[in-house]
């Protein structure tokens, strides 16, 4: 079989030499470079790489990166989709092949989430489409773009095959919301282009339009992942306080698999001094071991916070070995919090208060 790599490119000379490296096990190594001023398109031809220049006007994802997969030459058997700030980890390409069956039309494999090259703590993991047969393939959304099969998919997965993002939090929110009114007006039905531009007017602080997407998101026929609404109703807990109890119930009931609903109740609880129900929240988030693994995954459900915040109610409520259990576990998950040592001192004296009286 062969196998390209391929992507756009604007002003992307910091990630070259790491991007054609890392694909180098491929047969083609493709860029559709959209107008860049850097010297991105000269370092790419000197790692050895295929460079197109393309122009997109007016400016749409779908439309460069199908033009990029037009590019490919015809007989590719298999098309990886790697932005330049990713990169693959070394002996992809024989985990690839076999991974890769007969009927195969699409792969997932692990996209890991980073700050920076040198941070060893992805901020996420979650499956990726990455790779994808040559034909029958297109991006769909002008933002936000996704792949789409004209027939019907067989797809699989695989965790060998690990992909990294060095994603930054710069971002153009003005053009992404701007791409993201005009995908929602092609497909009003589209839960996810739905929720994404909810979410867009939150980070723009347009907190009214924001609400009224995110409740209209929820009650679309084609939003079903529990995930996804649940996320939705911890950004509208967030965003009505005074409603903020009755969403972080909904998103309980909605994905009481979810560490991070949990998390947000513990917070409210703790906020209005109920102990006894911000026992019974942390107790419950601390029962959730495993994460979801999608995009929607919060690093920060996983800290020492939901301890913290157990201890605290368990000494409330004079579970003194509870409260020093729950206190070991946050200062274990953040050694150097010199209040969570204080806490956990004072419940220790505390306990041992409690066994003298007894």
């Amino acid at each position: 079989m062969k196998v390209a790599v391929y992507t756009i490119a604007l002003n992307e000379a910091v990630h070259v030499e790491r991007w054609a490296e890392s694909a180098a096990e491929a047969d083609y190594r493709i860029v559709a470079d959209t107008g860049s001023t850097d010297d991105t398109v000269e370092r790419l031809t000197n790692a050895g790489v295929t460079v197109h220049r393309i122009a997109v006007r007016p400016w749409r994802f779908d439309d460069a990166r199908n033009t990029a997969m037009a590019l490919i030459p015809p007989d590719v058997d298999i098309c990886c989709t790697m932005d330049m700030d990713m990169f693959l980890e070394p002996g992809w390409r024989s985990k690839l092949e076999s991974a890769w069956a007969n009927d195969t039309t699409a792969l997932y494999c692990r996209m890991l989430i980073r700050s920076s090259v040198d941070d060893p703590n992805p901020t996420h993991v979650y499956p990726s489409k990455s790779f994808h047969s040559r034909w029958g393939y297109r991006f769909k959304r002008p933002i936000h773009e996704a792949l789409f099969f004209s027939d019907k998919e067989v797809s699989s997965s695989t965790d060998q095959i690990v992909m990294h993002h060095l994603r930054s939090n710069a971002a153009n929110h003005e053009k992404y919301l701007r791409l993201m009114e005009i995908a929602a007006a092609e497909d009003p039905r589209d839960p996810q282009i739905c929720f994404w531009l909810g979410r867009e007017h939150m980070y723009a602080n347009q907190l009214e339009q924001s609400a009224k997407l995110l409740e209209r998101y929820l009650v679309l026929p084609t939003s079903t992942w529990p995930d996804e609404r649940s996320e939705a109703m911890r950004y509208l807990a967030r965003m009505v306080p005074e409603q903020r109890a009755l969403w972080l119930d909904r998103a309980r009931i909605e994905a009481p698999h979810r560490r991070e609903v949990w998390l947000d109740l513990a917070e409210d609880f703790h906020g209005k001094g109920d102990w006894l129900n911000l026992f019974w929240a942390c107790a419950n988030g601390i029962e959730k071991t495993r994460r979801t693994g999608s995009y929607l995954d919060d690093m920060n459900s996983w800290g020492f916070r939901l301890y913290d915040l157990g201890a605290i109610a368990s000494w409330h409520l004079n579970a003194m070995d509870r409260a020093v259990e729950w206190g070991q576990k946050a200062l274990d998950l953040d050694q150097s919090n010199q209040r969570l040592k204080n806490n956990l001192d004072f419940f220790v004296r505390r306990r041992e208060e409690v066994r003298l009286q007894k």
